[in-house]
């Protein structure tokens, strides 16, 4: 890169803040900053010309989870921790809503639709009889009523006719959103630094060394990488999964009028105007979606094209664009807030849900950093 001595001086110069990465909880908590201490100076930066994970790349899905989700996490993580979990992804929705606004986050209350496949009788079965117990636990830990309703559906016959409505989920643009976060950071007098690729943390000089040879300098650091956080830290417990996305031209006399889930939250579509948007299946091939490689493959391809075909018969032909976006993950879906050094603070491991707890962390991430500046 031809860095004049002019560029390299401001890329290279310590502020009080320094973040990696300008997703949404980079951005967020970014953001919180200035807000509770203003006179901070804050820079971002980040390596692609957009948020390089999966912040611009989602589906938009402004949930916090299906009741087959639920009960997946409970047996893996417990109760008490699962809650917590989807308490903090309802308070970032809350948040995200709030800050960015309903207009500009193009948010549709559509709530959400858990539908199930003629195979997958067993888990509608027990689903079903689960419903009472989670409408409890979401009257506890969040104050919802009659979050989960079953009902009767018969557009998409390809389906059971029995689903489960979760009425306080919506759909946003992710692109709309992060546009959003941009001009508000940048408003606030943050910096943000595109094109900046940082491959090491010097801790002992306190400097990030980049790809194009610049050195950084940094007081405080937030790492916001999320999937791609090992590559930096690697004793963090955070690993990447891929998730690939496809969606149609418009189609006429579309169906869909919500957000839905299948397979425990592991495949979801939407509409968007007039289009098919459909995405995930990465547990039919866990092991190769563990990358931090963009792409799409010929096995999750087909699996999406078949759900693809049975929303709507001939939409495969429909096809106009694939895509795919790198998530952090680990044996617990609880996110990673934690100091590695003096100087180094972490949050990452959103687990899927970007969307719904990147503001709680981003403002959990800038009330442990301000008191230690």
């Amino acid at each position: 890169m031809n860095y004049s001595f002019w560029e390299k001086y401001f890329i290279e110069s310590p502020t009080d803040v320094t973040v990696i990465g300008s997703g949404i909880v980079g951005l967020s908590a970014a953001i919180s900053i200035k807000e509770l201490r203003p006179e901070l100076s804050v820079k971002v930066l980040e390596r692609g010309y957009l948020p390089y994970g999966a912040s611009t790349k989602n589906a938009g899905f402004s949930c916090f989870g299906s009741v087959s989700e639920l009960m997946d996490d409970i047996a893996h993580m417990g109760v008490e921790d699962t809650m917590e979990v989807v308490r903090m992804r309802s308070l970032g929705l809350d948040k995200l809503k709030s800050r960015v606004g309903i207009q500009d986050l193009e948010y549709q209350h559509s709530g959400g639709t858990e539908l199930f496949r003629k195979t997958d009788l067993a888990l509608m079965e027990k689903c079903l009889d689960a419903i009472p117990m989670c409408n409890s636990l979401m009257k506890e830990h969040l104050g919802k009523d009659d979050c989960y309703t079953f009902q009767t559906q018969k557009l998409l016959s390809g389906f059971e006719p029995v689903c489960i409505i979760n009425a306080h989920e919506g759909l946003i643009n992710p692109m709309s959103m992060m546009l959003s976060l941009i001009r508000m950071a940048t408003a606030k007098g943050i910096t943000i630094i595109n094109g900046i690729d940082v491959m090491r943390i010097d801790k002992d000089n306190k400097y990030l060394q980049t790809t194009a040879g610049l050195k950084v300098q940094y007081k405080k650091l937030l790492v916001c990488t999320n999937g791609f956080a090992a590559a930096l830290l690697p004793k963090i417990p955070v690993t990447p999964a891929r998730n690939q996305v496809l969606i149609t031209s418009p189609l006429p006399d579309n169906p869909l009028s919500s957000g839905y889930h299948l397979d425990k939250g592991y495949i979801y579509f939407r509409s968007y105007r007039g289009r098919i948007l459909l995405g995930g299946a990465r547990n039919i091939d866990a092991i190769n979606e563990t990358t931090t490689d963009f792409g799409n493959t010929p096995l999750i391809q087909q699996h999406l094209i078949q759900v693809l075909n049975t929303i709507y018969p001939g939409a495969e032909s429909k096809i106009e664009h694939w895509w795919s976006g790198i998530l952090g993950i680990g044996e617990s879906k609880y996110p990673i807030i934690e100091w590695v050094d003096s100087d180094i603070l972490v949050g990452v491991r959103l687990g899927g849900m970007g969307v719904a707890i990147g503001s709680y962390l981003g403002d959990q991430l800038a009330g442990k950093l301000i008191n230690n500046v």
